[in-house]
């Protein structure tokens, strides 16, 4: 087995690459080789010609960091980024997987959000594919406006609830009553988490997998209910 550290913050001196103890006259030392993400930054052009999934990974957080105080070359770096997946030729659910954390690490103010939403329903019709533009995406924003116009915590947990049931319903087919009982209590920052996992899986039972600890989980005579496991 191997370790592998790899650092994400700001700070250019915290690099630790080793550890130890010294427990009853037992001494461990522990050396592991460290990356640093924005070491990679002097690599640019070298992330650009990488087909590796993880170079997108690594520039969205290089600009994310680059752009915290610039909303409008974070919405130019943001689209960038997400042309960038369909040219490199990625299947459905990488692009899907990709956009998650580049949609979530590089966040745009409402009228940005507004303009991106624009470009990338042009970008996919111009690609001919439907990846991104899901009905995740809207539902999140649909959570959103209408919790605000309710203006209680109550009513956007409803709507939050309601909108990941939805989307369940567009992945999975038919929910499940079990299912349906297990999300009733969740938090809107659970719900919203859950929206994630269902568009990672094309399997129902890895998405019950993510329930919170605290949600109902479906016992055994719940799982008799369940579809058979062919259809999950």
């Amino acid at each position: 087995m191997a370790s592998f550290a790899v650092i994400n913050d700001e700070g250019a001196k915290w690099r630790p690459g080793k550890f130890g103890y010294v427990l009853w006259g037992c001494k461990v030392n522990f050396e592991f080789p460290v990356a640093r993400l924005l070491d990679y930054k002097a690599h640019w052009a070298e992330l650009e010609a990488n087909d590796n999934p993880f170079a997108t990974v690594v520039m969205a957080h290089i600009k994310a960091l680059e752009t915290q105080h610039e909303a409008a070359q974070r919405h130019f770096r943001k689209f960038y980024l997400i042309r960038r997946l369909y040219e490199r030729g990625y299947g459905r659910q990488a692009v899907l997987n990709l956009f998650h954390f580049v949609d979530w690490i590089l966040r745009l103010p409402q009228d940005l959000e507004q303009s991106f939403t624009q470009q990338l329903d042009q970008l996919e019709a111009e690609k001919k594919m439907r990846y991104i533009t899901s009905i995740e995406r809207r539902a999140r924003q649909e959570g959103r406006e209408e919790g605000r116009e309710e203006g209680r915590e109550e009513g956007r947990q409803e709507v939050a609830i309601r909108l990941l049931l939805r989307l369940l319903e567009h992945c999975f087919g038919d929910v499940p009553d079990v299912i349906q009982a297990s999300v009733q209590t969740l938090t809107i920052a659970q719900v919203e988490e859950l929206m994630d996992h269902a568009l990672a899986t094309t399997v129902l039972v890895d998405f019950m997998a993510h329930l919170p600890e605290d949600a109902h989980k479906p016992t055994p005579h719940d799982e008799s209910r369940l579809p058979p496991d062919d259809q999950r």
